[in-house]
Order: structure tokens, then sequence, then C-alpha cells
């Protein structure tokens, strides 16, 4: 093979792949998950959590779209979303806009604590000890700023009882996987039911 036939080769390569997003999707992968697949429970753990993670994160977009374009959705629907909003925050015990405003800085708060449950993620799935305190900081974080911005009364009737069991569900799964990897990083043989003795 002569030197241009090299040169030629080369850039057809380097072209094909610039045109794909796979080698830049799998480099990001890399960059956050790392290249290492970790064991079974860990990806669970994790696949369990990611689920979770997706099913909050569309519902917080989904409301902030609403709460920011009301004006569209009444003059494309013909709905009048403002109504709406206002009465459920009276029946709340909110004032005028209040509620929307409240709403709106809920979720902005959340979709960062949302964020910080992805890395989170990323440091479990990498099996990093400190992982929980991402996880539970932003879920704490998360769940009080709902108490304190919308009222108890708003976790307690306006969340589903889906979203009540997948969030601790969530926090408890999490909790108990930081017990068996922490058990692991100090050197102790661990499975699903605790520490298993040595003969």
């Amino acid at each position: 093979m002569t030197d241009s036939d090299k040169k030629n080769s080369f850039r057809e390569n380097f072209e094909a792949h610039l045109e794909s997003p796979i080698p830049i999707l799998s480099r990001l992968r890399n960059l956050i998950f790392g290249k290492e697949t970790p064991d079974a429970y860990t990806q669970v753990s994790f696949y369990l959590g990611i689920v979770i993670w997706l099913i909050f994160l569309i519902w917080i977009i989904l409301g902030y779209v609403v709460l920011t374009n009301t004006e569209w959705i009444e003059q494309e629907k013909g709905l009048d979303v403002h109504s709406l909003i206002e009465s459920r925050g009276q029946a709340l015990g909110f004032i005028g806009t209040d509620f929307q405003s409240s709403l709106i800085t809920f979720y902005n708060i959340a979709l960062i604590t949302w964020t910080g449950i992805f890395i989170g993620l990323a440091l479990q799935w990498r099996k990093r000890t400190y992982f929980i305190y991402f996880i539970w900081i932003s879920g704490g974080v998360y769940l009080l700023s709902m108490w304190f911005l919308l009222g108890f009364s708003y976790w307690y009737n306006d969340t589903t009882t889906f979203d009540k069991i997948a969030f601790f569900l969530f926090i408890g799964h999490s909790s108990l996987h930081y017990y068996f990897l922490n058990r692991e990083a100090n050197g102790d043989s661990t499975n699903f039911f605790g520490i298993e003795e040595e003969d």
C-alpha cells in the first residue's frame, strides 16, 4: 500500500468517524459511566434508579413547560390554565398567582436536584461509595422544597401514591446498595442477605 493509499484510507475512515454519532456517544458514555461494567446487583440497582429518575424528570419537564407556556396553551387549546392553577392554589391556601410562582420555583429546584441524583446514579454505576450523598442530599432538597414551597398538603393530596412509593423505594434501595457497597469497600464478603461468615 502506497503512502497516497494510506492517506486516502485514513481520510475516509476519519470522515466516516465524524459522520457517525456512535463514537461520540460511546465516548460520552465512557466519560460518565466509565469503561468497566459493574456486578449484576449494581446494574439492577442502577437500572431501577434510572427508570425512576426518568419518570420524575419527564413529569418535572412537562410541568415546567405547561407552567411557562400557559398563554400559548390558552390560545391554541382554549383551556384556561391560569384559572385551573389559581383555583387549585386557593384550595391549598395560596393567594392569587402565588401558587404558580411557587410551582415554577419548585420545578427549577427539582431540575437541579434530579441532575444531582443523576450524578449519584453515575457514581453508583462506578461503585463509588459516596454516590449515596448525592442521592440523599438531592432527594432531601427535592422533598423539603416541595413541602416548604407548596405545602405538605400538596405533597399529600396532589402527588400520586405511585410517586410517593417510587421516591421512597428509590431512596431506600439506594441506601441498601450503599450498605452492601460500603461493606465490599471495607473488604467484607457480602451477599443480598448480609455479611457472609468466613469459615
